[in-house]
């Protein structure tokens, strides 16, 4: 998502900004078993670190035809010093959305930011039906997941862990229709590029536009 000039700016904002408990954003049992810092950024620098996030996703295909995103949070940072973690927990339903009004979290996300090399655990657990993923991404790498899926990060030992992190309402609320509306796009995009114009291209089109307008939401 992030390329090595903007993964580059956004460890300047880090280096010249403050951090401050994690646990003075939790709610809940959250708020029970988290333990890391969030940053506490100047109102200039938190516009560019949204404005850069927004941009990179802008151009990114696939974040798109994953998330169908309708409206997203304000991008945060946060840091995992030595022994810090986050128990398993589900995220809150609504978020501060980067408009002003609360947003519906569908997917989480997070995008790295420090390179695996400089820090040791630290890695996103995800679980869902009794198994656990362990994700841990190269610098400007996101991963993105339904927020009702119980995560976690693990204790860092040692280094340090920066990710910025948000959430997307999308325009598909349910995770298995906008699952299936997302990999008939990835379909149609492979058989446009082998069969440009045909017929096929044209229906299989027609049959995702209206998957999308039967289940999609725009307010």
């Amino acid at each position: 998502v992030l390329d090595s000039g903007e993964v580059a700016r956004v460890c300047g904002l880090i280096q010249r900004s403050r951090f401050v408990p994690g646990s003075e954003s939790a709610r809940g049992t959250a708020e029970q078993v988290k333990s890391n810092e969030q940053i506490h950024a100047t109102p200039e620098d938190a516009r560019m670190l949204a404005e850069l996030v927004f941009q990179a996703l802008g151009r990114n295909r696939e974040f798109h035809r994953r998330a169908l995103p309708l409206e997203m949070s304000v991008p945060m940072i946060n840091r995992y010093g030595v022994g810090m973690s986050y128990g398993r927990h589900f995220d809150r339903a609504f978020m501060l959305g980067a408009s002003g009004r609360q947003i519906r979290t569908d997917l989480s996300a997070t995008l790295f930011i420090s390179p695996p090399a400089d820090y040791d655990g630290g890695e996103l657990r995800i679980s869902e039906g009794g198994h656990e993923e362990a994700v841990k991404l190269d610098a400007g790498d996101l991963v993105l997941y339904p927020s009702c899926m119980l995560h976690s990060v693990s204790a860092v030992t040692p280094g340090a862990r920066h990710a910025i992190i948000f959430w997307v309402q999308s325009m598909i609320r349910d995770h298995e229709q906008r699952t299936l509306v997302s990999n008939l796009d990835q379909v149609l995009g492979s058989l446009a590029e082998r069969m440009p114009g045909s017929t096929e291209v044209r229906d299989l089109s027609g049959t995702v536009n209206s998957l999308t307008r039967m289940w999609g939401e725009t307010g």
